[in-house]
């Protein structure tokens, strides 16, 4: 699964020319995007921790957004991944929304042309929101698996504005003045392959810093079967410019 298409838009949900360093004083954003900046020639490069049953491991994430076509809608965004996928969005008057995932690798699903909200476009403290997300990293290649088992189950997500103020450093430094996102949600289902019937609670947290856009991702997934018992992706912006 892809890193982005957990963000939302989250995911998700892995290198830039301007390196930054030391406090960054986040003021207003783009026009087009605030919190989530869509301006065509932008471009992002995260750190990314993924641990699943299996351990750890670090990988690189990047994207951008691409110049828009002669026929594109005005409102359009695309985002697109180094592997090629593309992530839609929409600028409406009362929020960003993701309208369509076109992917290069692996199966569609019937979330992929859903619209659903990423983010207000003016967020106010404790303003909540749903969201559909899939869990990422309940995954485990240990017995009684002779090959890699991997439980993708579609759950809705509760989504919160927790805070407008906050703060919080990356390797691209430190950011402040930040909005804080976070998730909840949960989902039973029958994975079979020796886990049955489970429990899955997710939780998220996500620092978006205006006129940058996301600056670290905390995603926690846990279920109630010990073999399959629980994930972690936490994601960091490395480096990013803007035109």
């Amino acid at each position: 699964m892809s890193i982005i298409a957990i963000h939302r838009g989250a995911l998700a949900r892995l290198t830039l020319p301007l390196l930054v360093l030391g406090l960054v004083a986040c003021g207003h954003g783009a026009d087009d995007g605030g919190y989530f900046p869509l301006t065509p020639g932008s471009r992002w490069q995260y750190r990314v921790e993924r641990t699943t049953m299996d351990g750890s491991r670090e990988l690189r994430h990047a994207l951008s957004v691409l110049d828009p076509l002669a026929n594109q809608p005005a409102d359009l965004r695309v985002r697109v991944t180094l592997d090629g996928q593309r992530y839609l969005y929409r600028l409406n008057d009362d929020g960003i929304y993701r309208v369509g995932i076109e992917r290069r690798h692996g199966p569609r699903s019937a979330e992929d042309d859903q619209q659903q909200l990423v983010m207000p476009r003016h967020p106010v403290l404790d303003q909540q929101w749903q969201g559909r997300s899939s869990t990422a990293v309940l995954e485990s290649s240990a017995a009684p698996w002779e090959t890699l088992f991997r439980a993708q189950v579609p759950l809705t997500m509760q989504f919160r504005v927790a805070a407008l103020d906050a703060a919080v450093t990356t390797p691209a430094g430190a950011f402040k003045s930040c909005l804080l996102l976070e998730g909840q949600g949960q989902a039973d289902a029958d994975l079979g392959n020796g886990v049955g019937a489970t429990h899955i609670e997710v939780t998220t947290r996500e620092w978006y810093a205006p006129g940058v856009g996301l600056v670290r991702m905390e995603r926690h997934e846990q279920t109630s079967a010990k073999g399959l018992s629980a994930g972690a992706l936490v994601m960091e912006l490395d480096d990013w410019s803007q035109p």
